[in-house]
């Protein structure tokens, strides 16, 4: 039996109305199932490929504002150098006009500072896995030690380590304890945190952009805390990070507790 060029669609509706049918040929049936079954794809792939889109596209814009920000640092480090040169131009006058005989140290080049900062290490982020939860161990966040721990000179006194990082790097507790303070220090520190360990172990966390815990929170060793920032009395992005025995700071990079 020769097959029909014709398909018959019947609408059967309930209740008592009347049954209809539409006839059209096979290919135009065809042809209209697979429009559909290509409109459908086509949702479906722009659906799945719209989210990367718009994920790639805030990447982008995030990358945008990333360099303009670095691009404005550029420009105050390039006015800082020319006005230091300056100064010291006007100091050597100076010192020769009144016959002292000083010589300034040239400032050193790119790759002298960098050879600096790749000596001076990473600030890494560890602990070690036979460590008690509750004291600290490693450090908060990822960067380079931009200042030491220094107690004994008043003059530069510095109860903590700072790590120079990028703006809106999270940072991590070091230790499992209750958050004693989570508020904004107008004198030095900015958004700072505090979290007591236990009857005698504190640690502080300074100059963060955001909070992200409240002051009473118990945290876990290893959450997330704050967002790096460039609050209070500082002079480019970097968290300060203290550990506080008895009230009194101990140098965070070495191994107290062995």
């Amino acid at each position: 039996m020769a097959e029909s060029k014709y398909i018959t669609l019947m609408l059967i509706p309930e209740g008592t109305e009347s049954r209809r049918g539409f006839r059209m040929r096979r290919w135009v049936f065809r042809f209209l199932v697979g429009a559909l079954i290509t409109v459908l794809v086509g949702i479906v792939l722009f659906f799945a490929f719209y989210g990367k889109v718009l994920t790639r596209a805030a990447l982008a814009d995030k990358l945008a504002k990333d360099n303009e920000r670095l691009l404005r640092y550029q420009y105050k480090v390039q006015l800082l150098e020319n006005n230091l040169q300056q100064a010291r131009e006007i100091v050597t006058r100076l010192t020769q006009l009144a016959g002292i005989d000083i010589e300034f140290p040239e400032l050193p080049d790119d790759s002298t500072l960098f050879a600096s900062l790749d000596r001076r290490g990473m600030a890494v982020v560890s602990r070690s896995s036979g460590v008690d939860i509750s004291l600290p161990a490693g450090l908060p966040i990822q960067g380079f030690i931009s200042q030491d721990f220094e107690v004994d000179d008043v003059s530069h006194y510095h109860p903590g380590v700072d790590i120079a990082c990028a703006e809106g790097t999270p940072v991590l507790t070091t230790a499992a304890g209750e958050v004693t303070y989570a508020d904004y220090d107008s004198t030095t520190y900015g958004y700072m945190v505090v979290i007591r360990h236990n009857d005698s172990i504190t640690t502080l966390y300074g100059h963060n952009k955001e909070l992200l815990v409240q002051a009473g929170q118990m945290v876990p060793a290893g959450g997330r805390i704050a967002i790096s920032g460039n609050t209070g009395q500082s002079t480019a992005p970097h968290l300060h990070y203290e550990i506080r025995i008895n009230d009194e700071p101990i140098d965070p990079l070495d191994n107290w507790y062995d």
